[in-house]
């Protein structure tokens, strides 16, 4: 399987110098490299109502690739960026999400982390835009912000929620002799800067490995603006 990952395009006219031409030179290397299909980790658009021509070009890409991406902590920056309105554009393969909800649909787009089962591999989206509140409870950075409400602390997190979800799905994978593939905007590394759940996380992954080896192989994320890999137990982290 090959497939190709980028992050942090940051596509905001007047803004940001990421323009509709650079996309489509992600897609052109994709297609000459011979990718399957394509993975973002966050910072995408920091304005989707105002970018619909970026929005065409991702998901409606000529090459007709598909696009998966997770949320990063500018995707709701601007004004009415709703996660309603953000959630349905993370993926032009929405029929084939299983999302963290009741039903596992995408419902009213209020929970932004899914998983999709690619020939073997159980790709896994998460949401790493949580923060606590002062009341003890998580939640999702809102509308029309770039970040955690100034009252909360833990930015970057995953929350008691999605953590559950996760653990749930990653030892279903290995049950079901899948191999994961995880995909955040934060790291869980704990070598460079991290989520303040990476330590969690790894404790997940690193169960399930021992319940069977190569239950996750590959963590990936974006955020820092920098390539680096690492292997921590068994799991490499890009």
């Amino acid at each position: 399987m090959k497939f190709l990952v980028f992050s942090d395009f940051h596509y905001k006219k007047m803004m940001y110098p990421a323009t509709v031409s650079h996309l489509k030179e992600i897609f052109d290397h994709a297609r000459e490299c011979g990718a399957e299909f394509t993975v973002q980790a966050g910072d995408l658009c920091n304005n989707y109502l105002g970018s619909p021509e970026l929005v065409r070009a991702y998901l409606d890409n000529v090459d007709g690739f598909a696009v998966f991406g997770c949320y990063g902590n500018h995707d709701l920056e601007s004004c009415d960026n709703s996660m309603a309105v953000v959630t349905p554009l993370l993926s032009n393969r929405q029929s084939e999400l299983v999302y963290g909800t009741p039903d596992g649909k995408i419902g009213d787009g209020s929970i932004g982390y899914y998983y999709t089962d690619i020939r073997g591999y159980r790709f896994i989206f998460t949401d790493t835009n949580y923060s606590l509140t002062p009341d003890g409870d998580y939640e999702h950075n809102r509308t029309a912000s770039w970040g955690r409400p100034k009252e909360n602390t833990l930015p970057d997190s995953l929350g008691e929620v999605q953590l559950e979800w996760l653990s749930r799905v990653v030892n279903d994978a290995a049950d079901r002799g899948l191999s994961c593939v995880t995909v955040s905007h934060a790291s869980f590394s704990g070598v460079w800067k991290s989520s303040p759940d990476a330590e969690r996380v790894r404790e997940i992954f690193r169960l399930a490995n021992e319940k069977r080896q190569g239950s996750v192989i590959l963590a990936i994320n974006g955020h820092y603006h920098t390539c680096n890999t690492a292997e921590v137990e068994g799991v490499t982290y890009f």
